[in-house]
Formats: structure tokens, sequence, C-alpha cells
């Protein structure tokens, strides 16, 4: 066979490859068909975050409902460990499920150890805004350090995730001084950050996911999946989430072969520049002064802990829920239930008196509700000048969860109605409660006067008797 005759003998071969190929292509077949499709990619970020409101921790029979197996935590977190997407727990959840020890639910610590077993991501306690927490004097931002004191998770695993509602041009660096390494970070907010979440994406998602809403999940996730993927998140309010929907919009973003790649937090080192918009700057004011006044009184104490881990949780809620319509009111409420320490140092005067000496004493109880001692200074003055108080001013130191009583010697100086005005505070005087006011009636004079009639009338009954009996002798027998 001649070169040439080979060639042919080749041609002849290759034919009915390509007849074959253009007969699949003409009934609708492809080598790109053929082979395998480029899959999408999604990394899915699921917060849970615990319902504002009610006591510092959760109650057994709330977290019953949340964790039950058809509860919606349940369901949620079901749906993203089965489908590879990354959880984002608050903090608060973790401390309420684990102060109840062997009284948890058992719903909640299985739900809870198949949480932990996923590798979340761990929010500060009510998945407070970071930049809102450090927009205030030095002395008075929030660390990590302080934010697992009061929630037990270790500060190099906390992660923050600022809503752009907060924040100024120090703030960035304002929290990497306060411990944070990594943060949740979307395009709107950190526009030049890659890795971000697409906050359009998200947008979309969440209005997929809303209770009662009409989208269409399918053709949703069909959408996405033809993008290539995306890199997004539910919404950070459960209470938006209907876990059902949520359910049905990861099943749909997991077919056809898509894969889930772990959500990673932006090492705070990488951000680059941030957009805030619509600050709401006198509420967050409000809101940090009220915070710089509990770090100041929690000095009381001892430990002082045992102030500032209550306050600075329910003050960490608050700013969790900036994004809320209803933030400005919630922290007038907080600043307004929380204008005194009572729940922590109480002290009483008893009832209205009246004194008829011309020096009496003042008895007044402290009672400390804490597990710690604490020193407070107590203070008692009069309104007018009917009395005199000898030592306004004490300090008392009383024990953990006790009860110590002192008094304050006073003097009349006349007659007449008054008040007395008692209030107890910080050795650097700040109020720690509401000022007490107890009436008091002074008649001073009626010790002498009752004793000068007393004299008298003893004086009169001897002169009469004695009287009598001179009488009696001299009369003739």
């Amino acid at each position: 066979m001649s070169a040439v005759g080979g060639a042919e003998v080749r041609r002849a071969r290759v034919g009915p490859s390509v007849l074959l190929a253009l007969i699949m292509s003409l009934i609708g077949f492809s080598n790109a068909t053929a082979a395998p499709q480029h899959q999408a990619t999604f990394s899915v970020l699921v917060p849970i975050v615990a319902p504002t409101g009610g006591a510092d921790l959760l109650t057994a029979e709330e977290l019953t409902a949340l964790t039950a197996p058809d509860g919606s935590w349940a369901v949620l977190a079901r749906a993203a460990i089965s489908h590879g997407a990354t959880l984002a727990i608050d903090s608060r959840i973790v401390t309420s499920v684990e102060a109840l020890g062997p009284d948890a639910p058992v719903a909640a610590t299985s739900w809870l150890e198949s949480v932990k077993q996923s590798g979340p991501v761990y929010l500060a306690w009510g998945n407070a805004d970071p930049f809102v927490l450090a927009m205030t004097n030095p002395p008075f931002r929030v660390s990590t350090i302080q934010l697992s004191e009061i929630s037990g998770i270790p500060a190099g695993s906390i992660v923050g995730w600022p809503s752009g509602l907060g924040g100024n041009d120090r703030s960035l660096r304002a929290i990497q001084q306060l411990g944070y390494t990594s943060l949740i970070t979307d395009d709107e907010i950190f526009p030049d950050t890659p890795g971000a979440i697409s906050h359009e994406v998200s947008a979309k998602v969440a209005e997929a996911v809303a209770p009662g809403s009409s989208t269409d999940i399918r053709a949703l996730a069909m959408r996405l999946r033809l993008d290539g993927g995306a890199v997004l998140a539910f919404p950070r309010d459960t209470h938006a989430i209907d876990s059902r929907r949520a359910t049905a919009l990861l099943d749909a973003l997991f077919a056809n072969g898509s894969r889930a790649r772990r959500f990673m937090p932006t090492d705070v080192a990488n951000v680059g520049t941030f957009v805030v918009h619509d600050v709401p700057e006198v509420p967050i004011r409000l809101l940090m002064m009220h915070h710089r006044t509990d770090k100041l009184v929690s000095s009381i104490a001892m430990d002082p802990t045992v102030i500032s881990t209550p306050r600075l949780r329910r003050l960490c809620v608050v700013a969790g829920g900036i994004g809320g319509e209803n933030f400005a009111a919630n922290v007038r409420s907080l600043v307004r239930n929380e204008n005194s320490y009572e729940e922590f140092v109480t002290f009483s005067l008893g009832s209205d008196f009246t004194v008829l000496a011309n020096s009496t004493e003042l008895p007044l109880t402290v009672t400390n509700s804490t597990s710690s001692d604490v020193t407070v200074v107590a203070t008692v003055n009069a309104t007018s000048g009917i009395v005199r108080i000898d030592k306004p001013t004490q300090k008392v130191v009383v024990p953990a969860e006790s009860s110590v009583q002192v008094t304050f010697p006073m003097s009349s100086v006349a007659n007449g109605r008054t008040s007395l005005r008692a209030t107890l505070n910080t050795t650097t005087g700040l109020p720690i409660s509401e000022p007490a006011y107890v009436e008091m009636d002074v008649q001073a004079q009626w010790e002498g006067v009752t004793l000068f009639v007393f004299v008298g009338v003893v004086s009169a009954m001897l002169g009469i008797g004695i009287i009598r009996q001179v009488r009696d002798r001299r009369k003739p027998r």
C-alpha cells in the first residue's frame, strides 16, 4: 500500500466517527453536553440568633419549642448541615443551654451538640454589631474578652458581623484593638473585600425564605446555579425565616450536583474600606453612655462581673437589633428600665415617725442581692433646718447576699415637720438607686414640758398633802 493509499484509508476510518458526531448533534446532543457540566459552587451562611426580649438566658420551655425535631431551629440546622452550609450561632443560645446543666432539655442538648460538630461560626451575644460596641471612649468599648466573659465562648472564636448602620473612620482599628480577628463581610458594606457575601443575592434569598413569601424557590435556585453559584447569607433575624421555605431553597440550590464550600469569615487585616449609611448616632450614643455608667457602677462589687454581666448581656441584645425599626425605642426602654441598680443593692428607711427627744438615731438597712461583697455610700439629709444630721454620709460594706443596718445620729433644732432624704451612691458619687424619703414630726420640747408638768403635779400633790396634814394637827381635839 502506498503512502497515499494509506492516507486514504485513514480518512476512511475517520469518516464514520465524524458522521456519528454529526448525527448526534442533529438529534440534540453535543460533545459539550455529553461531557460533565461545570458545577455551581455555593458558600452559604445560615445564622441562628436568639429572639430579643425576655430574660438574659432562654428558658427550658423556649429551647424545647425551638429545638424539638419540628422546631424552627432544628429544621433549619438540619437542612444547613445536610447540605454543607455553615451555621452562625448566637453565643447567647450556647450559654442558655449549657447554663441549665442536667436540667437542659434533651432536644436542646442534642441539637447543640450537632451544631458544634458542624464547626459553626460563633457570633457575639445577641449578634451585637462590633462597630456599635466600639462607638464610645476607649475605656468603655466592649472587647471580645468581655464578650467571652458573658458567654463562655473563647474570645478568639467570636466573630463580628457589622450591620453597616454603625461605625466611623476609626472603627476598624478600634475593633482590632478590642480583639476581633475576623468579620462577616458583605459586598455592600465592604465593597473592596474579596470573598464577601453577595448583598444582592442574599436580598433575593431573604425575600424567598420570608414567611408568607410567594417567590418561586425552584426558579430562583436555577438562576443562581446558572450563574455559577455565590457567597450568600440567610437573614440575621430568625423571625424573618420560614424554616420550611429555607429547607426547600437549600434543597434546590444543591440539586444537580451543586457543591458546597465552607463559608470563611474575613480576616480583619484583609478588610478594605467600608461604607456605613443612615447611622442612628443619637440612640447609639445613648446606649453606650448607659454602658459607661454600668461599668463605673459595677466597681462597687469586689467582683464587678456580678453587675456588669447581666447589664452587658441586655445591652448586646439591643445592639444586635440595630437594623430593626424599633432600635431607638428599644434603647430608650433599656435606659429607662435600668436607671437604677436596685436589682443588685437596695436600702430601706422604714415608715414615718415622731421625735419627742432632743436627739435620736435614724436606722437605714442596706441589702446586697449579689454573690459578691459591695461597698456603697449612704447619705441622709434633712430637707429643712429643723433637725441636724451629725454624720450625714457613711461608707457601708455589705457582705454577699446579706443586709447591714447603719444608724444616723441627729439632733433636734426646732419643732415641726420635715422630710429626710436618703440616697445610695458609689464611692465616686454615682447614684445606685432612686432617693427615698421619710416624714418626721419633731416635738423635742415635749420632753422638758412633760418633765415640768410631772414635777409640778407631784409637787402640788405633796403640797396639798402637807397642808392637809398641818391643818389636821391644828384642829382642837
